[in-house]
């Protein structure tokens, strides 16, 4: 037997996510390209440089490579250097020489920087109080991207994010109307045919002088429902969930709060959802505005009963899950009028 009692608890949570990166710039050359293995590196990153030649036959040429005036590679067809990425704020300038076997002197530069982005996800998804984990993007959630950028000038320090300009980008097409001068965040509304996306970013200052990109990845998933032990004196204790079974025994009864995690919903009240509580395989219509239920152990009886919910969003039709446990009781002696017989 079971009493049932409504409690209400929700609010809201954000998630984290990903990485980013800088700027290589040819300067000037003749008869040589260069090509990098990123174009945007990271601070201390390996890049790669290849040089080739459409005029030349360089593979029998002999080539030096300086960095920053110091030679760092030479020999016969040595057209690939491995190099790590300056500093934030400073610049590494390259420079390719080849001598062909006939006596041309080609020749190549390029400017490297570095920077970083790191970008935020977060999304309107329900969690309870004080939840310090990372909630996943969950069907028709509202995502919200924010956007750190890590470029210095050429002391080192790092421009004021408002002062940058970014450019955003879903997949491959621009967010032209979320795009801008100090624009460090877009905001993108749930679909009905959820797709996972890529968002990229490009952040430069306002001269083209410095810049970085960095790649974020949003992919969808279903709400889950979580259930916590209401405790009278101290309120839900969120700090662990109930897994598979519920164990009533002299204290007689145990209250159960059912949480819903990713759903859209208001921090306060169910918003769109709409609730369904079994007891062994039965649905109770008159709990469907309860997200709480007490459980009580029947008189003179020993057993256990099979409790489940199923969440679902009127609005948001994707939004739905269900998860349950087992109420294992022991028998007591007490008689109460209020104790309802599962």
């Amino acid at each position: 037997m079971a009493i049932f009692a409504l409690s209400a608890v929700f609010t809201l949570y954000s998630s984290v996510s990903k990485q980013a990166l800088a700027q290589s710039v040819p300067v000037n050359g003749a008869g040589i390209e260069l090509s990098t293995s990123i174009n945007n590196p990271e601070p201390g990153q390996m890049i790669t440089i290849t040089a080739r030649s459409y005029s030349a036959d360089i593979s029998a040429s002999n080539i030096t490579w300086t960095a920053d005036g110091k030679m760092v590679k030479k020999g016969l067809g040595e057209n690939v250097l491995e190099i790590a990425a300056p500093p934030l704020g400073k610049t590494l300038s390259i420079k390719v020489t080849a001598i062909t076997s006939n006596g041309v002197n080609l020749n190549r530069s390029l400017n490297i920087k570095s920077g970083s982005v790191d970008l935020i996800v977060e999304n309107n998804g329900y969690v309870p109080p004080f939840f310090k984990g990372k909630l996943p993007v969950s069907y028709q959630n509202t995502v919200k991207i924010i956007a750190i950028p890590h470029l210095a000038d050429s002391s080192g320090k790092e421009y004021d994010p408002q002062t940058l300009v970014y450019k955003w980008k879903k997949g491959s097409q621009v967010i032209e109307n979320q795009s801008g001068y100090g624009a460090q965040s877009i905001t993108l509304v749930g679909e009905l045919v959820p797709r996972n996306y890529t968002v990229t970013v490009i952040v430069s200052t306002r001269d083209g002088s410095a810049q970085t990109s960095g790649t974020a990845t949003v992919s969808f998933g279903s709400p889950s429902v979580a259930f916590y032990v209401d405790d009278p004196l101290y309120g839900p204790l969120f700090h662990k969930t109930i897994n598979d079974i519920v164990r009533i025994g002299t204290e007689r009864e145990t209250g159960v709060l059912a949480v819903p995690f990713g759903f859209n919903k208001p921090e306060k009240g169910l918003g769109n959802l709409v609730l369904a509580w079994l007891i062994n395989g039965y649905e109770y219509p008159d709990l469907a505005s309860n997200q709480s239920v007490i459980l009580r152990t029947p008189d003179n009886t020993q057993g256990s009963s099979d409790i489940s919910i199923s969440v679902r969003n009127k609005k948001d039709i994707l939004q739905g899950s269900s998860a349950g446990f087992s109420a294992v009781f022991i028998s007591n002696q007490a008689s109460n009028a209020d104790i309802v017989n599962f």
